[in-house]
């Protein structure tokens, strides 16, 4: 049998998108209750439809965690979601209900492949939402390494500063594309930079040197493992162009601290985990594995 405990009404990015947080559960045999928690979209407040965005079933791990912020965390089975109700009340009544899932799921010891919960299962291949609402639920608080502020929000807001980085941008990469890196000092590129656009440059120094570490990150090529698969770092997923000249549609970011940078670009799948030899990989294998070979 299945029953919704709650349904909380959450903040979100964009002012017309709706999004609710239900918390839903099965009783089993034995009445032991099951529960998992959806979050669920509905793009515009006039719709009565909505999509489903996010699955995170509770495990005898489960952790909750206020974000100081307004929020709260729940961590379950290595995988963390960060919710923020439209009001102190709407968060206290959550929280009341979480509270008690988990030790609903300690007492039970719910764990993964242990057999509980397998009718999730359904709720994890359902998940339809935009790919912009599912980068919304699976944002974290802790990225170290983030995506810029996107230009297409603000097009019509671009300062005198954000054109002359862009120029430089542009020129710069033209610069140490041409030349000898291993032959030429960073005064002697910036001296060129500024020949190539016409002024002096002192102002963008800190800039400068920022950008020439980037693309010289950026110009490490990603490793092809097969025709349809490459291996790359940080630098390599930030790299706009190269992606594109790759033919990449579909990123797997298999880092806790890395941001998604191109959501409106490409698919993202998040294996949230630290690149650390403790870290575990195996529990991830077939969903992992699923999403490369779907896309071959």
């Amino acid at each position: 049998m299945f029953s919704s405990l709650q349904a909380v009404r959450l903040e979100s990015a964009r002012a017309h998108r709706i999004r609710y947080l239900l918390v839903v559960s099965a009783t089993e045999k034995e009445s032991k209750s099951e529960i998992v928690l959806l979050g669920v979209d509905f793009p515009d407040e006039s719709l009565a439809t909505c999509t489903l965005g996010m699955v995170l079933p509770l495990w005898s791990d489960t952790q909750v965690f206020l974000d100081g912020d307004g929020g709260f965390s729940v961590t379950s089975g290595g995988q963390t979601r960060i919710f923020k109700p439209i009001s102190v009340q709407t968060m206290w009544s959550a929280l009341q209900v979480l509270h008690k899932a988990c030790n609903e799921a300690v007492s039970n010891n719910y764990f993964p492949g242990g057999g509980a919960l397998n009718w999730t299962e359904w709720y994890q291949k359902a998940v339809n939402s935009d790919q912009s609402c599912i980068n919304e639920w699976l944002a974290m608080s802790d990225l170290e390494s983030v995506r810029p502020t996107s230009p297409s929000i603000f097009s019509d807001q671009r300062t005198a500063q954000d054109v002359t980085e862009r120029t430089i941008r542009a020129k710069l990469r033209e610069v140490m594309g041409t030349t000898d890196l291993e032959n030429i000092t960073s005064k002697e590129i910036r001296t060129e930079l500024e020949r190539r656009v016409g002024c002096s440059l002192k102002d963008y120094k800190e800039f400068i040197d920022n950008e020439m570490l980037l693309i010289m990150a950026q110009m490490d090529r990603p490793s092809k493992i097969f025709d349809y698969l490459y291996l790359g770092s940080e630098w390599n997923a930030a790299n706009l162009e190269e992606l594109q000249k790759n033919r990449v549609s579909h990123i797997l970011n298999v880092t806790r601290e890395i941001d998604n940078f191109f959501p409106e670009h490409f698919t993202y799948m998040n294996v949230r985990i630290y690149d650390e030899e403790v870290s575990q990989l195996l529990p991830y294998w077939k969903e992992t594995h699923n999403f490369i070979s779907d896309v071959r």
